[in-house]
Parts: C-alpha cells; sequence; structure tokens
C-alpha cells in the first residue's frame, strides 16, 4: 500500500490534527476522494477523532447508489466473498452504501482506518483505499531511578515516552518534593538549564536520559519529574519518581579505621573489618545500590 500512496494532507477539525491519505488513481479507480469532494460526487468527511476511534461522514449527494467498503489497521483478514466489482480481486470488505443522503460512523481501530468506493456510484469517480488516521494513545514511563531506589554519586535518569509524534519534554529533580515551582536543583524549569539527552530517532519511542552529579547534595529524599508536553486534544502526562539520595560510600580503607565504618549509616557495615572489605572489592566505590 506505501508504493501507492500519492501524498499526505493534514486535516484540522474539531480543533484536532490527524492524517488522511489518498490511493493513486488507476484503471480500475480513476479518481480521489478530494477530487470527489471538489466535484460533488460521491465522498467521505473526517468530522472527529481521538485515541482509538475515528467518525466518518459518507456522503453520496445524488440520486443514485454509491457504496463505500472499510477495513482498519490494514487487515486484509476483514475481506470475505468476492467484491461485486470484478476488477478488484482483493474481496469484498464491510461497507456502507448511500444514496441522495449520508451516515455518519464511528470506528475503531488501533492505528488507521482505510475507505474506499469501487463499486456503486460513476465508474469515474472511484476511488481506492484512502486513510484516516486515529490519535495515537500516548504512554509515558520512567526507566531510572525506580521508586525508593538508594542512590548515591552520579545518578542516572532515563524515560520514555511511546507517541506517534515528537514532543518537547519539561522535567526536574526536586529535593524533598515532587510539587511544581520548588527545589528544583536539576532539570529545564524553575530557572535551570541543564541539557538532557532526547532521541526521538524512533518516532513512536523518545526516549530521555540524563546524568546528574548528586555527591555534594544533602542525602534524603529527591523527586524526578518527566513532563512530555500534551498535544492538541490529548490528556497530560506528568510521571514522578521518588527516590532516596544517600551518602556516599567509603572510597578508602582508611575511612573505615577508627570507627568510621560506624558514620556510613546507609552501608550497615559489621564492623571495621567489613568496611574494609568492601572497599578493596570495590576499588572505584561507584554506582547505585538498590535495597536489599
Amino acid at each position: 500500500m506505501k508504493k501507492l500512496l500519492l501524498f499526505v494532507g493534514v486535516l484540522t477539525m474539531l480543533g484536532l490534527s490527524t492524517v488522511t491519505v489518498n490511493a493513486e488513481v488507476n484503471a480500475v479507480t480513476p479518481s480521489t476522494n478530494d477530487i470527489n469532494r471538489t466535484n460533488g460526487w460521491a465522498h467521505v468527511n473526517q468530522t472527529g477523532v481521538s485515541v482509538g476511534e475515528v467518525t466518518l461522514e459518507f456522503i453520496q449527494p445524488r440520486a443514485f447508489a454509491a457504496c463505500f467498503e472499510y477495513r482498519t489497521d490494514g487487515d486484509t483478514s476483514q475481506a470475505s466473498g468476492n467484491n461485486y466489482n470484478p476488477l478488484v480481486t482483493d474481496g469484498l470488505y464491510p461497507f456502507y452504501c448511500q444514496n441522495n443522503n449520508s451516515s455518519t460512523h464511528t470506528i475503531l481501530a488501533d492505528e488507521y482506518v482505510e475507505v474506499r468506493m469501487v463499486f456503486g456510484a460513476e465508474s469515474d469517480e472511484r476511488f481506492d483505499w484512502t486513510r484516516f488516521d486515529v490519535l495515537y494513545p500516548r504512554t509515558a514511563e520512567i526507566t531510572s531511578p525506580e521508586v525508593n531506589q538508594d542512590v548515591y554519586g552520579e545518578v542516572e535518569f532515563t524515560a520514555y515516552l511511546d507517541d506517534d509524534d515528537q514532543d518537547s519534554v519539561q522535567w526536574a529533580v526536586r529535593e524533598g518534593t515532587c510539587a511544581a515551582g520548588t527545589n528544583t536543583v536539576f532539570g529545564n524549569v524553575d530557572g535551570k538549564s541543564d541539557s538532557a539527552t532526547i532521541d526521538s530517532s524512533e518516532l513512536s519511542n523518545q526516549t530521555f536520559s540524563f546524568t546528574a552529579d548528586m555527591s555534594s547534595l544533602t542525602p534524603g529524599m529527591y523527586c524526578f519529574i518527566y513532563n512530555p508536553t500534551e498535544d492538541s486534544g490529548e490528556s497530560d502526562i506528568r510521571e514522578t519518581v521518588e527516590f532516596n539520595l544517600i551518602e556516599n560510600p567509603p572510597m578508602d580503607k582508611n575511612e573505615c579505621k577508627k570507627g568510621g565504618w560506624e558514620g556510613f549509616m546507609n552501608w550497615l557495615f559489621k564492623n571495621q573489618g567489613d568496611c574494609v572489605s568492601y572497599v578493596q572489592s570495590n576499588e572505584n566505590a561507584s554506582g547505585n545500590r538498590k535495597d536489599n
């Protein structure tokens, strides 16, 4: 079907943006839906769109039947039997026929609905599969840190957005709260201008990553807020994760001596030897630790 696509038209209806794609004209389908609309012939109008559905108006303004087949997400198993047009060999799909009238139907789909008119009407106004995209269900998730994870030193903040377009992102790391506009230590809001890496090379999976050195900050609860800008007609997404910044572990075995091992409250060393063993087995003593 992709090789048949001639152009993409962007329609704005009911304040929502969606995509309609007309198919190539040929001997069997010499017209397009847009040409028919211009000429006052049988055609389809999109009157509404939302996540997972599109509302279409099937119109025949003249006093003879025009029949519109439809299918969803390119599913060819929706066809059954022989098409009423013997020149069309891929079967007969569900259809609506109009005669000097119109009807409106909401059709469910994961990605798109296609409509064609290959029987009824006049042969010079028939058109091939024309695509109407539904809105994509936006989802987002913070992948690190995890909820209540203990972190220290350099901390990785990662998240992703599953959407059908690229979105700008507001984000922040806040001390002691997830509330907006306060205690922001990293981010691109509240006067901060930290630069995160946002990879949109895969249109439906936009990833976010930022590494922060938190070693000089006060231990305690922090919150990572990930807020992709919402699209028109779609719900806002604001993901938050609360995590715990803990003290850095010992970096040198001398820090364990003379009772020093007792000062590392987050690490719960049993004795000085336990502390020294940790340093010796973790020469760089870096990374994040989850609660056991």
